[in-house]
């Protein structure tokens, strides 16, 4: 909470006035970073795309998200909890994105008269592969750019997706 003042300029009393302790200001900032994604994603799914490219626009969105914040993206993953009903265990960055992923895997997979069920599973393996995938890449930046990232991931989930709706 020191460091957080300072590098805020202001004092820890003033931090604490808005949060009750690290784990409320955890919270509140990885709530921050999963509605940014959403919204991402949301706008990105808004446009009338093939599902190849859904998945292509989808993964570059998000990783240009990653390469402007990277450190509050490590700090997420790291700090994943998130408000739970009272009783349950926390929800995680993950569970959200992967929730989300699920309902609209599920939508697609209903349209074309294939088993919805099969959509939350697939939903998390995806959060799964590009959250391990884009950790990677902000540990080897020079590996590869965005864009090639973005191509690589894209064809990979692609041709798992395509297999599946064929």
């Amino acid at each position: 909470m020191d460091r957080i003042a300072s590098d805020a300029r202001t004092s820890k009393p003033v931090v604490y006035r808005y949060f009750a302790d690290k784990t409320d200001l955890h919270r509140a900032v990885t709530q921050r970073v999963v509605g940014t994604i959403i919204g991402t994603l949301e706008q990105v799914t808004a446009h009338e795309l093939d599902p190849g490219e859904l998945i292509h626009a989808s993964v570059a969105a998000y990783l240009e998200l990653l390469e402007h914040a990277p450190e509050l993206y490590r700090f997420v993953v790291s700090h994943p909890h998130m408000e739970a009903e009272p009783g349950m265990r926390p929800v995680t960055f993950s569970d959200v994105i992967a929730a989300m992923l699920g309902d609209q895997l599920a939508a697609a997979l209903r349209a074309r008269g294939l088993d919805p069920a099969r959509a939350h599973p697939w939903g998390e393996a995806i959060v799964g592969f590009i959250s391990a995938a884009s950790l990677w890449w902000l540990d080897h930046p020079d590996a590869m750019t965005r864009d090639e990232l973005a191509d690589y991931l894209a064809a990979l989930l692609w041709g798992g997706a395509a297999g599946m709706l064929h």
